[in-house]
């Protein structure tokens, strides 16, 4: 989808360079057909000349039809191009809620891992703290916290999972809906 819309651009532009060129020679072959045909027509070459003035002018015309054939084509590429920008436009509001869900689930794993990581090393804490055998005021304070990132830890996993089915069921309803789409598409 990135890329998409650069691509029909890149080709629109090559398109119209490619009829411009077209166009500038069917302008110099008409102008030699011209000046072969101003110079006389009698003479030894005459016979070579009227081939010439005539095979310029023919080339200059399939120059020319190139030309439109070659602007038609771009004007296909653009309406294509716009026609490509619309369906992205349309497929980005219509997964817009799965793109929210694919957030959200990013936040809710991060948020999760870094209250695991948190508990975790209180946890070492403790288990140092207890095997140096410290204080009891120490260790109070340590449980105390570590209590305290044990319900944080477990709160933020309670809100994970409906995050996290959210999460799959908007992705398998995309994934079913663009399978359907693609077997349309054939």
């Amino acid at each position: 989808m990135k890329h998409g819309v650069t691509a029909s651009k890149e080709l629109m532009e090559y398109f119209k360079e490619r009829a411009n060129l077209d166009e500038h020679n069917s302008k110099v072959l008409l102008k030699l057909a011209h000046k072969v045909g101003s110079s006389g027509a009698s003479g030894t070459f005459s016979p070579l000349l009227i081939i010439l003035k005539t095979t310029a002018e023919r080339l200059s015309e399939l120059h020319s039809q190139m030309m439109q054939k070659t602007t038609e084509l771009v004007k296909s590429i653009l309406k294509y191009a716009d026609e490509l920008h619309k369906k992205h436009k349309n497929v980005k509001e219509e997964e817009s809620s799965t793109q929210d869900a694919v957030h959200h689930m990013k936040e809710s794993t991060a948020a999760v891992q870094k209250a695991k990581d948190l508990y975790q090393s209180r946890l070492q804490e403790l288990e140092k703290l207890r095997r140096d055998n410290a204080s009891t005021k120490d260790i109070e304070k340590a449980e105390t916290k570590l209590k305290k990132h044990q319900d944080e830890y477990k709160s933020l996993a309670e809100k994970h999972n409906p995050i996290k089915q959210e999460f799959e069921q908007r992705m398998s309803a995309t994934c079913k809906v663009n399978v359907t789409d693609l077997n349309n598409f054939r």
